[in-house]
């Protein structure tokens, strides 16, 4: 890269990091100051965190399967500011961020500097900016996505020992992760050593050094908790449970790929059709094209940098193996990454072809930057109030939801939401049961069910917000379905009082 290039990149960059600042701040709160309430999974972490910060215990006192790093970085959060809505809205527009900061550090050792801007500017209007769920999956991606820039320019002791660290930290977030990421890496190492950059002397090494340093990190912190709960039961709700009833909800096996398509009713829905349609074909199709390449050109073209390609490329194959046994939508955006800048390193040279497809890719990444920050900032939205602040609501059914229950509960009450976990942080609700919610699968253990009517009659629950998804017909009912204890025990102490526009029901008590 010319000096002068690089000059110009750096001199660019501080320009594009407030720029994407700006399209992240206007895609997580209602201007000026309202945060968005949005996102699948995080009111899970969000409530979960809560209940730390009361004196519960994880895996104890409420079900996870999760290795704790985001319940305990949140709680952490409320702990130094306060219980606040606008915490996991920060917390994104941050994360967003420092991925796309890596991502051009990445990126300019590979790509040509006009080009080098592209993948991270891709990764945040394409994939992190519809994405926006603060879980732990996105924690675990910054902390691969630290160790891959940490490794790009030399492997030494140092720098190996600490992206260990960095996929110990990962894997304290989502452990599939982390742990996969440190494979890859020690994987890569082996390459260098098979491709005589090393000697195996040295490969032991620095092999032990991302070993030792990843289990230092994740060691203390995980066995605390297993320590706290005892051996086995943490063991079964991270590993057990995982193996045998992980893929029985719906949402986490196979079947989600490519199942999420957004609506296209009008016009300016077709890009994002586009874009979904492109992200997916991308993971983890260049990957495989990244491999196939390598073995078909490295020895012709020496000039390129194949040990940096290859690590990209393994950490790329690492980051998809995480989430390849249930590849939704937001899990493929969060794999995108190394895609993303294998595949602008593809057409990184100047034949007409590749400068075709960057300037297709600049115009539809432009026009998402400034398209997507106004749709959300004029399309319906309303305000909710609550002990964690005032947020603003994209969703009318979740909206109709909170608006109710707001006037009919009261903050810390006990209450139980069946089918989700949407309600309990904004309103300041406890959650009366073990686990976050319930399905209709094998997913949800006849154990747990029982303890959730027990739970119910002890702490004589008011309100149970019920989903008519938990509700399946005879005829489609599952044999396991284990919920039918439950809904004879609502039948008999319960009555409905409310039923929503999406058939979710609130049922009380009635003595």
């Amino acid at each position: 890269m010319l000096p002068s290039a690089k000059k110009s990149r750096a001199r660019f960059l501080p320009y594009v990091l407030v720029g994407i600042g700006l399209f992240l701040y206007f895609r997580t709160f209602i201007f000026p100051l309202t945060p968005i309430y949005q996102g699948d999974n995080a009111p899970v972490f969000l409530l979960e965190a809560r209940r730390i910060l009361e004196g519960e215990v994880i895996y104890r006192d409420f079900f996870e399967f999760i290795f704790p790093g985001t319940q305990v970085l949140y709680a952490f959060l409320f702990k130094l500011f306060g219980v606040h809505l606008w915490i996991p809205a920060a917390m994104l527009v941050a994360l967003g961020l420092v991925l796309s900061w890596l991502m051009f550090a990445i990126s300019a050792r590979l790509i040509p500097a006009e080009s080098a801007l592209l993948p991270g500017f891709l990764f945040v209007t394409f994939a992190f900016g519809n994405a926006l769920d603060a879980t732990h999956h996105w924690y675990s991606t910054l902390g691969v996505t630290g160790a891959l820039a940490l490794l790009m320019d030399r492997r030494s002791f140092g720098r190996l020992a600490g992206a260990g660290a960095l996929c110990g930290l990962a894997a304290c977030f989502t452990q599939s992760r982390g742990a996969l990421a440190l494979l890859g890496f020690g994987v890569f190492l082996i390459w260098e050593c098979y491709a005589g950059r090393r000697s195996w002397r040295w490969l032991a090494k620095g092999e032990g050094c991302l070993v030792s340093s990843f289990l230092a990190v994740v060691a203390p912190f995980v066995g605390y908790f297993a320590i706290k709960v005892g051996f086995g039961r943490f063991f079964y709700c991270t590993f057990t449970f995982i193996r045998k009833y992980y893929s029985f909800f719906d949402r986490n096996n196979l079947g989600v790929y490519m199942v999420d398509v957004p609506a296209y009713e009008g016009i300016l829905e077709w890009p994002a059709v586009a874009i979904w349609l492109f992200i997916h074909a991308l993971v983890p199709l260049a990957f495989v094209l990244f491999f196939v390449r390598y073995w078909r050109e490295a020895t012709a073209h020496r000039e390129e940098p194949w040990d940096r390609l290859m690590l990209v490329g393994v950490t790329g194959l690492a980051s998809f193996l995480a989430i390849a046994p249930a590849p939704n939508w937001f899990k493929v955006c969060t794999a995108s990454l190394p895609a993303l800048i294998l595949f602008v390193w593809f057409v990184r040279l100047e034949k007409p072809a590749h400068r075709a497809a960057r300037m297709a890719l600049w115009a539809v990444g432009l026009g998402a930057f400034f398209l997507m920050p106004v749709m959300v900032q004029t399309d319906w939205h309303r305000r909710i109030e609550g002990p964690a602040g005032s947020a603003a609501v994209l969703e009318p059914e979740r909206y109709e939801k909170l608006a109710w229950l707001s006037l009919k509960v009261r903050p810390s009450e006990y209450f139980f939401e069946a089918g989700d976990t949407e309600v309990y942080f904004p309103l300041g609700l406890k959650n009366a049961a073990e686990v976050a919610f319930l399905t209709p699968t094998d997913y949800t253990r006849p154990e747990q069910v029982r303890r959730v009517k027990e739970a119910l009659e002890k702490r004589r629950v008011r309100l149970v917000l019920w989903s008519v998804d938990l509700d399946l017909t005879e005829q489609i009912r599952r044999r396991e379905d284990h919920l039918g204890p439950l809904r004879a025990y609502l039948g008999d102490h319960y009555r409905v009082v409310k039923t929503f526009s999406d058939g979710a029901q609130v049922w009380e008590r009635t003595g």
